[in-house]
């Protein structure tokens, strides 16, 4: 699954960028309160990232997807 950037997100130091709006990552897995994505395109590209649910829900939004109701 693909997810986009939505808000950019910094280090807890606010020194290094982590991800531009806009960015790309795909869902690598989910355990023990982290989420872990992999970057495919933008600022983020080549990089294994790890958020919490919180940070990911705040900062990324699905893309790619359809639904039939």
């Amino acid at each position: 699954m693909k997810f986009e950037c939505i808000k950019g997100i910094a280090d807890s130091d606010n020194i290094n960028v982590i991800a531009m709006q806009g960015d790309i990552v795909i869902f690598n897995e989910s355990e023990e309160g982290n989420v872990y994505v992999e970057g495919i395109a933008g600022w983020c590209k080549g990089f294994e990232l790890n958020f919490t649910p919180k940070q990911f829900t705040e900062h990324f939004k699905s893309i790619g997807l359809t639904y039939t109701i």
